[in-house]
Parts: structure tokens; sequence; C-alpha cells
């Protein structure tokens, strides 16, 4: 393909419709040799350039140069197929005068991708860099120069390319961003408003690319005729002439020498040094330096700047920091991006006047940005020992006695706090406030802060095991550690005691498992003990139902008391109410009353079998049909008990069937003397009973009796007999 387009194509195509892009009455329809003036005529402002192709074979630098151009872009690709072999001599010629000088690419964006082509633009002398005299990349985005041809077999298309304008500003997109990928910089948009509004639409979304703009005047003016306005309000470059006076084609830069050497890159950088001020950070005292700092020769990169302090000794130190957090103010106010704040922090020790000089660190040169000084006062941070951790043991307490001393060195007037966190052996860590007030005169004696700068304080220890104390000075600038200590506290005996029985006690309609024993701690035998009780696993471990009993063991036991020669009360007894018959395991622990105790101490688990009670017995004597005062009634007479609670008088149902097939239940209390039943069965209580029912209706009756047990584990409710009555 290269070799079939030859020269390939240039910029603006030497052709009228460049000048026909124009609508204005300044930029009409014209070809080159309708412009009499063109060849000469240059605008009046900014930095003059040119730019050249293959089709430039013989450029006199150093006359361009002459003549006043201060820029040349060159030619070095088109499409993926095709580079100018004059390229190199072209662009190293245009820098061997002096000038700064960049690459182009002609855009086929039908042949390929734009990331495929900015690939091979930036391949092929397409690159850029800081150094001062590289122009950014060029993107010549324009007329189609292969308009309506097939070329090897290509189809080239019509102006746009045979493309939809989404499609180009996708291009456009997707060249750009490559190319910024991989150099660093957005490339230099080139195109005509005309065929870019034709093609794709006049869109937004471009104006972070520079604007370089073909139009050419039919008559000597300054304006360079519409802009495609939704992305640009101004242009960076206007390509005003194709024929002269410069070789190629004739450009203008739209500003001064410097700002186009800032364009770019080719700037000193600069800054401002706004703020040094003391502040604390830590355990130190800092001295914190603010301010800005710019390379104006690649200002899209964060540069570096140096700080250098003289402290109050006369010694110097420098510190390179790099200009990258947020200022978003001199963005604003120049323009050079959010991303050029320093704002560090340069660790001090000890008062005195402090200066410090920041220098902003450029590609072409370092620029002070000025000096300054402040006076630091309170310099110090606390300082302090934890001399000892050990304990204090009585009957009743046992407590951790902390000593040392802690001084702030800010302000050794005052006493200062010591801060210490205890860690119990259970892991939890419990913070304490000390106040170092008490005298230590060997403490002002070895650094001359003072003597009331001690402390010793008490904690109470509750559990055996090992405490870790850490204890730090508190300071007006600064909290410092002063060390942490260990230490293992001892148990006191576990208490002692006896699980002596397990019961069953049946009542009416209840039932309860009765614990009795003693406990005692032999730490303090004089103080009654807890102990709780409980239903359990058959290995003691898991409480099932109900919840632990605990009470008090406060019992009087002199046996224990005499046994073991010690005092106070120490019996415990216990009811566990049940509702249901089956196998019960039956624990009972105690807890002791000392500090720090060893723990609870499992007197022991015992089991019980709870089984079904007997069912209630009993006799239906009689029943008969009875006529007093004209009132018939239903009477029976007979006897019931429960033998599970044979003391007791229990109760007795009478159900009697009625001529109309209703039956209908009557409960009575078996609590009449029955001593021959007593004799009998050789039990107590009263058992006989005699009930009355009054009826109404003639026919045949059915009356049953069932005597009703107490014991909420019987086995049933026996009948006691039935008799069939006529009235």
């Amino acid at each position: 393909m290269a070799e079939a387009i030859g020269k390939g194509a240039e910029m603006g195509q030497r052709s009228a419709r460049v000048t026909a892009s124009s609508n204005t009455a300044a930029v009409k329809q014209l070809s080159a040799e309708f412009l009499g003036s063109e060849g000469t005529w240059m605008p009046t402002f900014g930095v003059k350039g040119l730019d050249v192709s293959g089709y430039q074979t013989n450029v006199d630098w150093q006359q361009q140069w002459n003549m006043g151009a201060r820029f040349a872009y060159v030619k070095a690709s088109e499409g993926n197929y095709f580079t100018n072999d004059l390229f190199s001599s072209q662009y190293q010629g245009a820098r061997s005068v002096g000038m700064i000088r960049g690459a182009y690419h002609f855009a086929i964006p039908n042949w390929s991708s734009g990331a495929d082509q900015a690939r091979y633009f930036v391949q092929n002398g397409g690159g850029w860099s800081p150094d001062g005299y590289t122009m950014p990349p060029v993107l010549d985005f324009e007329f189609n120069p292969y308009e309506g041809r097939t070329i090897n077999g290509f189809y080239f298309g019509n102006t746009c390319y045979n493309m939809s304008a989404g499609q180009l500003a996708s291009w456009v997109q997707d060249f750009g961003n490559t190319v910024r990928a991989l150099t660093g910089r957005l490339p230099v948009i080139y195109t005509n408003t005309s065929w870019w509004n034709q093609c794709l639409g006049n869109p937004s979304g471009f104006g972070d690319y520079p604007l370089w703009v073909a139009a050419y005047p039919s008559s000597a003016t300054d304006y360079a005729g519409a802009l495609p306005s939704a992305s640009w309000s101004g242009y960076s470059i206007w390509q005003f002439s194709s024929t002269g006076p410069f070789a190629g084609d004739s450009n203008v830069w739209n500003g001064d020498y410097p700002s186009l050497q800032r364009f770019a890159g080719a700037a000193l950088p600069t800054g401002s040094f706004d703020d040094l001020a003391v502040t604390g950070s830590g355990t130190q005292f800092s001295l914190r330096a603010r301010g800005w700092s710019v390379d104006l020769a690649n200002a899209a990169v964060s540069n570096q700047t140096h700080v250098y302090v003289t402290g109050p000794d006369g010694t110097t130190t420098g510190y390179p920091w790099v200009a990258n957090t947020s200022r978003p103010d001199v963005d604003q106010a120049l323009g050079y991006g959010p991303s050029h704040g320093f704002d560090g922090s340069i660790p001090i020790s000890r008062s005195g006047t402090y200066s410090a000089c920041a220098y902003s660190i450029g590609y072409y040169g370092n620029t002070p940005l000025g000096c300054k000084s402040v006076t630091a006062t309170g310099i110090g941070v606390p300082t302090g020992s934890l001399d000892s951790l050990s304990q204090i043991r009585t009957v009743d307490k046992v407590t951790l006695r902390l000593r040392g001393w802690a001084v702030d060195q800010a302000n050794p007037g005052i006493s200062t706090y010591a801060d210490t966190y205890v860690t119990a052996p259970d892991g939890t860590t419990t913070g304490y406030r000390m106040t170092a007030n008490t005298p230590r005169p060997d403490v002002d004696a070895a650094t001359g802060l003072g003597s009331n700068h001690g402390f010793d304080y008490q904690i109470p220890a509750t559990a055996p095991g090992a405490y870790k104390a850490c204890t730090y000075a508190i300071g007006q600038n600064a909290n410092i550690p002063l060390g942490c200590q260990t230490l293992n506290i001892g148990a006191n005996p576990s208490p002692i005691g006896s699980y002596d029985t397990l019961s069953l006690t049946l009542a009416p309609n209840s039932a309860t498992l009765q614990v009795r024993g003693w406990t005692l701690d032999p730490t303090q035998p004089g103080t009654s003990n807890p102990v709780s009780v409980y239903i359990a696993s058959k290995d003691g471990s898991l409480i099932t139902n109900p919840t632990p009993t605990i009470l008090t063991a406060n019992l009087q036991r002199p046996d224990v008391n005499s046994a073991l020669g010690t005092i106070g009360d120490h019996g415990f007894q216990a009811s566990l109410p049940i509702s249901s018959t089956g196998s019960y395991s039956v624990c009972a622990r105690a807890t002791g009353v000392a500090p720090v105790s060893n723990g609870p101490t499992l007197l022991g688990c015992k089991s019980i079998s709870v089984s079904t009670t007997p069912a209630t017995t009993g006799f239906l004597d009689s029943a008969g049909v009875q006529i007093s005062g004209g009132q018939a009634s239903v009477v029976t007479q007979g006897w019931t008990l429960d033998p599970a609670l044979p003391a007791i008088s229990n109760p007795v149902h009478v159900y009697i069937t009625f001529p109309d097939g209703s039956t209908k239940g009557y409960p009575f209390t078996a609590n009449l003397k029955r001593a021959d039943v007593n004799s009998a069965l050789q039990t107590t209580g009263d058992h006989g009973y005699s009930t009355s029912v009054p009826i109404t209706a003639r026919g045949q009756y059915r009356v049953c009796s069932y005597g009703v047990a107490v014991s909420i584990f019987s086995a049933y409710n026996a009948q006691l007999g039935c008799r069939t009555l006529t009235y």
C-alpha cells in the first residue's frame, strides 16, 4: 500500500477545500493561486512555525529560522502502512537550528483502529518527552485524501471515510487514549471546521485535546474563522497558509514563546513556600512545611520539592519530597493541574529557632521558593518508669501494686498522669488513670524535673493467674510507654464440703428431690459460701432441667464445726421440683467467697430413680336411691386411698348416667372415718366417703365411683365399683 500511495497525503491536501470550509467573510473559497499575498503575509501575533512532509525534499532549515520560524511539525506516518522516508532528516534538521519540533500522523480511520494507528505512529517517530524541544504528538484528522478511490483493492470511501459521526468520534478517542498511555500526552487534533462539523457532527468531549485549526484567509486578517464550538472556544495552533511564506504549510502558535516552551515542556519549575509551623505528631514535635511546586517542563507530573532545614545547633538537613498533594486552588488559578501541593512534616527534638528553605526541582533547573523561620517552644515528650508490679494479699482482698514515676518534660511543673492497662487472666483489659504526684526525690536528683512525680497505685485482682500491666506517661504532646510487667497471682484454696443425701419427697400433687450437705471456704470459714444444686447429666457437666438452684450454705451443722474445729454455719438443703418419673442425676457445686479463689468445687453427683406409684384403691360399698322430704337422691358409700400418700384424704369422683343417657361427674373427698379400713390395711387417715346427688327423672340410673390419686406419679385412678338403680 505504501508503494501504491507514493508520498502519501499532506496536511490540508493543499486543497481549496480548507479555504472553502469557512462560512465567514474573511475566509473564502479559493485555491492557492487566488491569494497573491499568501506567499508573504503572516499573522501579526504569536510564534510562527511550519509543517512538512515527504513532499518537501530539500528544506533549508537555517533559512526558515532566519525567516522567524521557531517550531516545526514533521509527518511521521499514515495509517499503519506508510512512514515518511525523510522524517529523520527533517526532524533533526529542525532541531539543529534550535526549533522546537514534533511529529504528526495522518489518520485513515477506516483502515484500522485508532489504537492500532496510535501504536504505529509512536513506534515510528510520534513519541514525546519533556526535554523542552519536543512538541506534543499530532493527529491529522481531515478530508479523505483518497475519496472515492480504490487502491490495491481497498475502497477508501467518501470524504468521511464511509463512517458515521459516532464511529469517527470513538476512533479519535481510541487514538488519543492510546497515545496518552504511550507518551503521557494527549495528541493535538489538526482539522478544519467544515469537515469536522460535517463528518463528526461537532461533538463535545474533546476540549482536553489542543486544537490545531486549518483555515486559509482570502485577505490579510488575524481572524482564523469559526471553530468547532462544541469542544473548543479557542485554538492552540492556526495553519494559515499552504503556499508560504514557510516551506510546506505555515502556522502560528496562539501565544508567546514562553507559553510555547511550556506547551512543549521546556520551562523552569515554579511554586510557592506558603507556610512553616510547629506541630505535634506522635511521640515527636515536627516542623510542618506547606506550599506547591510544579515543573513547567512537565506539568502533568508531580515534581520534587527539596526542603533544607537548619536547626538551633546550626546543622542543615535536606528532605526530598514529591509535590503530589491536592491543591485545587493552584489548578484553578494557574491551570497546572490539582496534584502539585507539598505538605510534609520534619521531626524536631528541641526548642529553638528553625529555618527552612524550599526549592522546586525541574528538568531544566531548580527554582528557589523562599525561606521561612519559626521558633519552637515547649518541645518535649513524657518520660518515666514502671518500677515494680507486686501484690498485697489480705483475708478479704488481693490487689496489684504498681509503683514508678512519670513526668511530662514539656510541662514538668505539673504532675502528669500515668495510665495503666491491666490484662487479666481471662484476657480482658481494663484501663486505670494514675496521677503521678507522690514524692520521688530520687527522680528529682537524677533528672532535675522536680520531686512530685511518683505513683503508687493499687488495683483489685479477682481471679488467679497472670496479670500484665502496661503503663504510659501522658504528656501534653505525646504519650510514651514506660514498659510492661507481668505478675502471677496464686489462687486461694477452693471450697470444701460434702454432698450427704439425695431423696424424693412426695406431697399432694407435687414431688421434690431433697439435697442435703455442707460446704465452707477454708480462707474465710466464718462466712457462709454459696452452693449451686442442679440436675445434670451423669458426668455432672451438662445442666438440663431445671436451671441451677443457688443458695447459701447457712444452716447450722454443729457436727461439721466439731469435726473440723471451725466456726460459722455451713449446712445446706435444697428442694428441686420434678414433674415426671425417670432417673435423675443431681449435682452440688460449692463456690468460694475468698478473693482469687481457685474456682468452684464439685461436691459430687448422686442418682435417684423415680418410679410410678401404685394406683388408688378402695371400694363402692353401697349405692341406692333415697327419698327424703319428697326429694330423691342417688346415695353412695364406700372408701378409697392413695397408697403413696396414705395419710392424705384423697378425692372420690361419682359418675351418674341418667335415664336420658347423659352422664355427669360429681367430685367429693373421702374424709370420713373408717376404722375398719385402717385396721384391715394397717394405715392411717380418714378414707371413707358418703355421697348424695339429687335426681328428679323416673327411670334407670347407672352410678360408678373412682378413687382419684393425690400422688402426681400414680399409675391411674382406680374404679371402686358401679351399680344400676331404678327410680
